[in-house]
């Protein structure tokens, strides 16, 4: 089901036109579809848990990932030694070995959220493109140049073609900030040195600003591994109206449900306890067809244990 029909149905519950709302209440009715999506998806995150793979870069043990679609890192493994990584504090590395060597990581350490994935190898001018000829709105930039000295700057994007943020300013050496007056139509990037230089950041399509979550691999890294992250996807809201929940199909109406519920509730609408009451039990019967799945259920006549993979090489066999 689709945000369109999640509207109309809403509509129809409401007596109202459902060919041509007017603005204002499409806006309303909206915005309580996506509140109560959000609701359901922090009460169930199990709905937004995904999987991710990226690669290691011989001695680098720095990395970032896109934080706009994902909320979380929840473990990062690796099955080229067949290890899961442990989570480690900052605090703890700084403890343990503040000049870590090359080796193979057995310890992730989760960092902060940043708005460049990489900084400039050198004091650098900086451009910013798009993939679209649409991006004609103005970008900023704020950070450090070699002074010391903290620079805001902002320049009117051309499209695809690739402007100086400042051709008076040639020597950033950090970048703090990267964002947009207006939404992207197409991905905006942010590059040191020239047009097709190093990339340092990205702005992806629909998006004002990025952002990504950054973390340290310990040992740094001595050569090149795939390893796997399990994540928590963010709740993103649907604008599209071809948009879908990110919900089971047969509970897709629950958000229909939920939004007549808040429009009663801010017209004084007796109406409401009856939504209420169709709410509860919706939720009721969502948490049950998650949480009593036929795979989770309990033999009791199954052996007691499990058997794992051997963490402690090939000497060692699986389970021990």
């Amino acid at each position: 089901m689709t945000l369109r029909d999640i509207e109309r149905m809403v509509y129809r519950r409401l007596k109202k036109n459902i060919g041509t709302p007017n603005a204002e209440t499409q806006d309303r009715i909206r915005g309580f579809i996506n509140e109560r999506h959000r609701i359901l998806l922090v009460k169930f995150s199990q709905l937004r848990d995904d999987v991710l793979a990226f690669d290691s870069v011989a001695d680098q043990q720095d990395y970032a990932i896109a934080e706009h679609g994902i909320a979380r890192i929840n473990r990062i493994w690796e099955t080229t030694n067949d290890w899961s990584l442990e989570q480690r504090s900052l605090a703890w590395l700084r403890t343990e070995d503040s000049d870590p060597q090359t080796g193979t990581p057995t310890i992730w350490v989760p960092q902060s959220y940043t708005q460049v994935h990489t900084q400039p190898s050198d004091a650098s001018e900086l451009y910013v493109d798009s993939t679209s000829a649409s991006d004609t709105g103005r970008c900023y930039v704020e950070g450090i140049r070699t002074d010391g000295i903290r620079s805001v700057v902002e320049v009117t994007m051309t499209g695809t073609t690739a402007v100086s943020i400042s051709s008076a300013i040639t020597d950033w050496v950090q970048v703090d900030k990267f964002y947009l007056s207006q939404a992207a139509v197409g991905t905006v990037t942010l590059h040191d040195d020239a047009s097709g230089g190093t990339e340092l950041s990205r702005i992806g399509i629909g998006d004002t600003y990025a952002k990504y979550l950054t973390f340290l691999l310990y040992p740094t890294p001595s050569d090149v591994t795939t390893y796997y992250m399990d994540i928590t996807r963010s709740i993103e809201d649907m604008k599209n109206p071809l948009d879908e929940p990110l919900l089971p199909q047969d509970f897709h109406h629950l958000l229909a449900i939920g939004a007549r519920l808040d429009e009663y509730e801010s017209q004084d609408d007796s109406r409401r306890r009856t939504a209420e009451v169709e709410w509860d039990e919706g939720v009721k019967a969502l948490t049950s067809w998650l949480v009593a799945h036929p795979a989770t259920s309990i033999d009791l006549n199954a052996e007691r244990g499990s058997v794992g993979r051997s963490r402690l090489g090939a000497w060692y066999p699986a389970g021990s």
